[in-house]
C-alpha cells in the first residue's frame, strides 16, 4: 500500500488523461467510500479484482441505550463479554457482462477473537456444587475463523449518465460459512460456540441494494439502500433477523488521485428467531449465548480516504479507507458495545 500511495503522489503531477474515459469514472470519488460495494458497473468484457479488510472492534456492554456493568451482569450470568474483535477478509471478482450489467461475487474469510471476565470467585464458590477446579478451568477466551457466507451479485445501472448513475442490485447469499464452529464454553471444551462467534448464517438470503451516486465539479454525493433477507431455517434451527441498511454520503475531491467523504450509516436488524439446542445449554450463564439478546439498532459516522491513480501500470487502481464510529445504539437485551470499524479496500480494474 505504501508503494501505491508514493506511485498516486508521484501521478498527480502529470498532466491528467480525462479525454481518454468518461468524466465520471476518472475521479477518486468516482466510487462510493470503501463500506458502500454494489454502487457501480463496468464496462462491457471489463474485469475487475478487490481485496477488502474490515475490523469491528466491540467493548464492553449495554441494555437497551444504557452503559451496563459487569457487576450488573453478573446477577444474570455467569460471564460478562469484555471485549470482541470482528475481522473480515474479502475477495471480490466482478465482470462486466453489458457496459450496463455487471455481476460480482464476495468470497469471505472472517476471524472472530472474544475475551470475557468472570464472575468473581467468592461468589462463584457460593453456587451449589462449584469447586475451586471449576473455576480455574472457566474459559475466558473465545476464537473461531474460516469461510463466511459467500454472496453472488447482479448489478444493473438503470440510469446510466455521465454524472449520474443508479445502480439496482439483486444478491443470494450461500450458506458456506459454518454455523459448527465449536471451542471452549462453559459447557466443555469442545462445544458449539454461541451465535455471534458463528462464521455463516446457515441459511441462504436475498440481498437487494439500490445505490444513487451523483457528481459535480468537486463534489459528490449518493444515498445507498442495502437489505439481507433470510430465508427460513438454517439446519440447527435457528434464523439470523434481517438486516435493513440505509446510507447518504458526501465526497470532495482534491486533486485528480485523492478525495475525502462523510458518510453516514442507519443500521437495523430483527430479532433472531428460534435456538441451537447445544448453544442453548450455555444461555443461563453466557449472554451471547441468549437469543434474548440479538437484535437492535444503530446510527454509525464514517469518514474516509479515496485514493485513485490515473496514468502508467496502477492506471484505474484504487484504495479505499473508511474510519466509524457509532453515534447511537439501541440493542435487544444486553449485548456488546460497538467502538469502531475500518474499512479498507484495494481495487484493479484489467
Amino acid at each position: 500500500m505504501v508503494v501505491m500511495l508514493q506511485s498516486f503522489v508521484a501521478y498527480s503531477t502529470e498532466s491528467g488523461d480525462s479525454t481518454k474515459c468518461s468524466f465520471s469514472c476518472c475521479r477518486p470519488d468516482a466510487v462510493a467510500p470503501a463500506g458502500i460495494m454494489t454502487d457501480h458497473v463496468h464496462e462491457k468484457g471489463k474485469f475487475a479484482i478487490a481485496y477488502s479488510f474490515m475490523d469491528m472492534v466491540m467493548q464492553g456492554n449495554q441494555i437497551g441505550t444504557k452503559p451496563v456493568s459487569d457487576a450488573t451482569i453478573f446477577n444474570a450470568y455467569m460471564m460478562a463479554t469484555n471485549r470482541m474483535n470482528m475481522q473480515m477478509h474479502m475477495l471480490m471478482p466482478m465482470y462486466g457482462i453489458t457496459d450496463r450489467f455487471t455481476v460480482m461475487a464476495m468470497i469471505n474469510y472472517n476471524v472472530n477473537n472474544m475475551s470475557m471476565h468472570m464472575m468473581p470467585m467468592q461468589s462463584m464458590m457460593n453456587m451449589p456444587g462449584m469447586t475451586m477446579a471449576d473455576y480455574s478451568s472457566m474459559p475466558t477466551k473465545m476464537k473461531s475463523s474460516g469461510f463466511g457466507d459467500t454472496k453472488i451479485y447482479a448489478l444493473y445501472n438503470v440510469l446510466p449518465s455521465c454524472n449520474h448513475r443508479l445502480v439496482a442490485g439483486l444478491g443470494l447469499s450461500l450458506p458456506t460459512g459454518s454455523i459448527n464452529a465449536k471451542g471452549a464454553t462453559m459447557q466443555n471444551n469442545n462445544d458449539v460456540l454461541p451465535y455471534c462467534m458463528q462464521l455463516g448464517t446457515g441459511t441462504y438470503n436475498i440481498l437487494p441494494s439500490l445505490v444513487y451516486v451523483g457528481q459535480g465539479s468537486h463534489l459528490s454525493w449518493g444515498l445507498a439502500f442495502n437489505a439481507n433477507i433470510k430465508l427460513g431455517v438454517n439446519t440447527h434451527n435457528y434464523c439470523w433477523g434481517n438486516e435493513y441498511n440505509a446510507s447518504p454520503w458526501l465526497a470532495y475531491q482534491f486533486t485528480n488521485w485523492i478525495s475525502v467523504s462523510a458518510r453516514a450509516e442507519y443500521y437495523a436488524m430483527d430479532k433472531l428467531y428460534g435456538w441451537d439446542a447445544a448453544i442453548n445449554q450455555s444461555s443461563g450463564n453466557d449472554a451471547t449465548a441468549n437469543v434474548a439478546n440479538y437484535g437492535g439498532q444503530k446510527v454509525n459516522g464514517y469518514v474516509g480516504l479515496n485514493l485513485y491513480a490515473p496514468k502508467n501500470f496502477l492506471k484505474g487502481g484504487r484504495l479505499l479507507v473508511e474510519y466509524g464510529i457509532p453515534v447511537y445504539q439501541n440493542v435487544v437485551g444486553l449485548q456488546s458495545t460497538l467502538k469502531s470499524t475500518i474499512t479498507a479496500r484495494l481495487q484493479f480494474n484489467f
